[in-house]
């Protein structure tokens, strides 16, 4: 494939970076620094231009938080105005990741996402008589960034726009390795990452049913023994390449039957059940935006927005009693505010 060039004058130029900053306000726009920025667009977004065409733009020191979703991680909140140059960076990046993809890798691509992987692990479950459930360990804190540069390297010419991926990577660790979880260009450089690894499997180990979400794999096939080589190659490749491990606790070669544990869900051939740790998730993120509705904290608008983010996502399960039993209980809540 030949590598793209002329890129760089897509991103570092005002017109670019202007509608880079709308795109990275969407949803965020009550957001005193995202108001501010927007009130100063032009100004805000001549200075970024300045800066990147002369080679003078650094990140601003970003924020750190940790959540437990359920497993405990380390967030990291990019100030916008760095936002607004990693959306102008993904721009012309993205559709040249894209075209390089395999279908069935669902994270962060435009029309995929949890749903689009649910419905077609849901499809492999009701297939094939076997699965096999892999996860990387400590995917994001362990990836090198030469790894992930020399992945950009080989579908980019750009010597300025490759420069400008080695100092969104090279902010956040000294030793060279790790993503911060949070961050627009972390979801697509992580995807990248793993993308030879989907072709691998696809097309030299020809597994009839595999899927991925960021580090979650999913394969699936009739041949228990098939899966079980997989497996190893799998693992061996990650190890070869990108110098990762798979998490021992979390793999799983087991009868479809018996169930496959994915992304929060548990999928049996004929149905789709939400796993009781992520139920209760999801019944405390929904008491939180009720007490920040009540409290002031959060507007009436996202607080809508965010309810209905929580019900998209379970909405691929077998959830239609819970659907309208959690909807009863938020309009008799509100109905009390």
């Amino acid at each position: 494939m030949r590598r793209a060039a002329n890129l760089w004058p897509q991103i570092a130029a005002f017109g670019p970076l202007c509608r880079a900053a709308h795109r990275a306000a969407r949803g965020k726009r009550s957001s005193h620094a995202v108001a501010a920025f927007l009130e100063r667009l032009e100004p805000e977004c001549l200075r970024l231009e300045r800066a990147l065409l002369a080679g003078a733009w650094r990140p601003s020191r970003a924020r750190s938080f940790v959540i437990h979703d359920p497993k405990r991680r380390t967030i990291t909140a990019v100030p916008f105005r760095d936002r607004v140059v990693h959306h102008a960076l993904m721009a012309p990046l993205q559709p040249i990741f894209e075209r390089r993809m395999i279908g069935d890798s669902h994270a962060c691509r435009p029309g995929l996402g949890t749903s689009s992987a649910l419905r077609r692990a849901n499809l492999f479950v009701r297939r094939h008589r076997y699965a096999l459930k892999l996860d990387v360990q400590a995917f994001f804190d362990s990836l090198r960034h030469a790894d992930v540069l020399a992945m950009v390297a080989r579908v980019v010419k750009d010597r300025e726009v490759l420069t400008l991926c080695q100092t969104i990577l090279h902010s956040t660790d000294p030793d060279a390795r790790g993503l911060p979880i949070g961050s627009l260009t972390s979801q697509w450089f992580a995807n990248l990452a793993l993308d030879p690894l989907d072709h691998l499997v696809k097309e030299t180990l020809r597994i009839p049913g595999y899927l991925r979400y960021i580090d979650d794999f999913a394969l699936f096939a009739d041949d228990k023994q098939r899966l079980h080589d997989a497996h190893a190659q799998i693992a061996h490749w990650l190890a070869e390449h990108l110098d990762l491990r798979l998490k021992d606790r979390a793999t799983r070669l087991a009868p479809t039957t018996d169930g496959l544990h994915f992304l929060g869900f548990t999928l049996r051939p004929g149905s789709v059940r939400l796993r009781p740790a992520n139920l209760r998730r999801f019944r405390w993120r929904l008491r939180w935006l009720r007490r920040e509705l009540a409290r002031g904290r959060i507007s009436e608008d996202r607080y809508v927005r965010a309810v209905a983010a929580v019900f998209e996502h379970i909405r691929p399960a077998d959830t239609l009693a819970l659907r309208r039993r959690l909807a009863a209980e938020l309009e008799d809540d509100t109905r009390d505010l």
